[in-house]
């Protein structure tokens, strides 16, 4: 017999008769989705009485940290026998054997030390290492969410074959499979990692602060108060497609733009706003507080390949600024499933961007129908929503032995 939801997520306490530990691993702390929701799940579980241990590894050279520590993540034991915040120097981004085994033999012996109901992965290197070492100490339930996923888009058609078979062969042993949007979980099940049924889908933590009055958050960035002006938030990579924000906005000649991110397209993308928009596209840089300060922009533009759910979106919701983006996996999710914006066809390009930017500006009605009909995934993806939904999941999975089970097949 199950219990009711509200039971569930009140009863925090594990079989053993004391809180709810949580070990949760995170490849590295970067200043991305993954790192922001992570941090939010651990205060949000905090507040539900559960413990969470969570570990992480450490970021690249040409990385931005966003620091557990400075959001309130206390530090913990160096043995893992405390809640809070523990780096492993060996897990990081790429491919490194040695480093790999070596982490997760420390993951070992945290888990041994902290002895978790229930180990949850976030990202495809932690997702590896952790569900090993889960498996090796028979942490009663596993979990992993995917914020996206690499198997398309990313890597050549070898990399993909040999990714989606060892995603196969994680999921086989892994109790609890989550996806962060529809379409995430969809293209997963395509890619044959487990069956469509196996993902719950739960919406990503977005943890959202009090946004700036608009002139305010203009006068810090130095932008003209009367000007209509957008920008495009992420790392600077080919997936993110920033390229096609600069080409949008070159094709209207009265329209300013700015890029907010980092990452190793940055000179490419510097010579495209030179040459092609006339010095009316900024390159500003990654902004840890960005999502405070998006009610200095008219419209935010999501022109990505494809997303897991981009959180920057639930960010401008939230703020009461419009979005636009094109209609792709997660993007699509984003603004139709969660909230509400505007879906470009992929195959109209920059120039879809730029018109949909246009019809925005001289409509206020519609910018603002926009804003209203997305406040309610603010809600759907607070943390404490995020985590409730989380903590049902973990002690269903474990009254029922289904972690045990699973292992055992």
């Amino acid at each position: 017999m199950s219990m009711p939801f509200d039971d569930l997520v009140n009863a925090s306490d594990s079989p053993a008769g004391r809180p709810l530990r949580v070990v949760r691993v995170l490849t590295r702390p970067n200043l991305g989705g993954p790192t922001r929701q992570a941090i939010a799940l651990w205060h949000a579980h905090r507040d539900l009485g559960v413990e969470t241990l969570l570990v992480t590894g450490v970021v690249g050279a040409e990385e931005v940290e966003l620091s557990p520590g400075d959001r309130g993540v206390p530090t913990a034991a160096a043995d893992g026998s405390s809640a809070g915040w523990l780096q492993l120097p060996d897990m990081r981004r790429g491919i490194d054997l040695l480093g790999d085994r070596r982490a997760r033999r420390a993951l070992r012996g945290i888990i041994r030390q902290f002895q978790p109901d229930v180990v949850h992965t976030h990202t495809s290197k932690a997702g590896l290492i952790g569900r090993k070492a889960a498996l090796a100490e028979r942490v009663p339930v596993t979990a992993h969410t995917y914020h996206g996923h690499v198997l398309r888009d990313y890597f050549g058609k070898l990399p993909s074959i040999v990714l989606a078979m060892i995603e196969r062969r994680l999921a086989r042993d892994t109790s609890l499979l989550f996806a962060i949007s529809p379409s995430c979980a969809d293209e997963l099940a395509a890619c044959r990692v487990a069956a469509r049924e196996r993902f719950e889908v739960i919406a990503p933590a977005v943890a959202v602060s009090a946004p700036m009055d608009r002139r305010l958050a203009r006068e810090q960035l130095g932008i003209d108060v009367n000007q209509w002006r957008v920008c495009a938030v992420g790392r600077l990579v080919p997936i993110k497609r920033l390229a096609d924000f600069v080409m949008a906005i070159a094709r209207v000649g009265e329209l300013h733009g700015d890029v907010i991110g980092d990452g190793p397209d940055r000179d490419v993308l510097k010579r495209l706003c030179t040459q092609q928009a006339n010095g009316r596209v900024t390159i500003r840089g990654a902004e840890p507080d960005i999502a405070r300060m998006l009610p200095a922009y008219d419209a935010v533009v999501l022109p990505s390949i494809r997303e897991g759910c981009p959180l920057v979106a639930i960010e401008a919701f939230a703020a009461g600024v419009p979005v636009v983006g094109y209609d792709v996996p997660g993007v699509r999710d984003a603004l139709s499933h969660y909230g509400s914006g505007i879906l470009v066809p992929e195959a109209d390009g920059p120039g879809g961007l730029a018109r949909a930017l246009q019809a925005l500006q001289s409509d206020a009605e519609s910018q603002s129908r926009l804003i209203a009909g997305a406040r309610e995934a603010v809600l759907v993806c607070s943390p404490q929503t995020v985590a409730a939904r989380l903590l049902s999941a973990y002690r269903l999975a474990i009254a029922s032995g289904e972690g045990l089970c699973r292992r055992q097949s």
